[in-house]
């Protein structure tokens, strides 16, 4: 799964809302906390904790690292055996309007759920990717309001 959204703020401005401390829990349905368990600076090996609102933990370290341009993560463990695999991407890049950010989503659900990825896709993943995604312009517009 890919998405991508134009954002009318720097690259720099959208790299911080993604590193931020507790980054897309701020605005993604279904994230009630996210917990950086490395310290700064973040780099290649740092993890971070995302728990659900179902009280579903996901414990994530990353492998690529690219300050300010790109991160990518895994998920080594998590609460409930739903994954196999799970893999998230994130690139940023200068637009002449701002920014935009790209992420791929890419996992293989573990049985029985994997007889269920059309529902859960339909259902779960892809509302989730779209608030993911498409929520980020509204809370930095947010933000650049409180300043």
């Amino acid at each position: 799964m890919t998405r991508s959204v134009d954002i009318p703020y720097p690259a720099e401005e959208t790299w911080a809302a993604l590193t931020d401390d507790s980054g897309p829990a701020h605005w993604t349905k279904g994230v009630k906390r996210l917990t950086w368990t490395s310290p700064r600076p973040f780099g290649v090996g740092t993890t971070r904790e995302v728990e659900t609102l179902g009280g579903f933990v996901l414990r994530e370290r990353f492998y690529r690292w690219d300050e300010g341009h790109r991160k990518t993560f895994t998920v080594v463990a998590s609460t409930r055996n739903l994954f196999r695999h799970l893999v998230e991407d994130y690139v940023v890049e200068s637009t002449p309007d701002g920014s935009r950010l790209t992420w791929q989503w890419a996992g293989e659900l573990n049985r029985p759920w994997s007889y269920l990825k059309p529902v859960l896709k339909r259902l779960v993943l892809e509302p989730t990717a779209r608030s993911h995604i498409d929520g980020l312009p509204a809370h930095m517009a947010a933000m650049a309001a409180g300043r």
